[in-house]
């Protein structure tokens, strides 16, 4: 659970620091959402799991993946179930 919490944080910081860096403006808030989006997209993919066939386990492996990559770590997290 520490290496879960660790690796949450750092990924806030260095987008934190992207976006600081590509002088965006509230770097802090963009960096949350970023990290909100992953976790979002991966939960109301489960919720309608029933309707499209796809189900992605949640763990904390794929919280992590989802919420340090976003959207294009959930689509990871579908390919990879497919092929299993």
């Amino acid at each position: 659970m520490l290496i879960f919490i660790s690796v949450i944080i750092s990924a806030f910081f260095a987008f934190s620091l992207f976006h600081y860096l590509c002088k965006r403006k509230k770097p802090f808030k963009r960096a949350f959402v970023s990290l909100i989006t992953g976790p979002f997209v991966l939960v109301i993919l489960n919720i309608m799991s029933s309707f499209t066939g796809v189900l992605v386990p949640l763990s904390g492996v794929s919280l992590m993946v989802s919420s340090t990559l976003g959207i294009p770590g959930v689509s990871l997290l579908v390919v990879l179930s497919a092929l299993m």
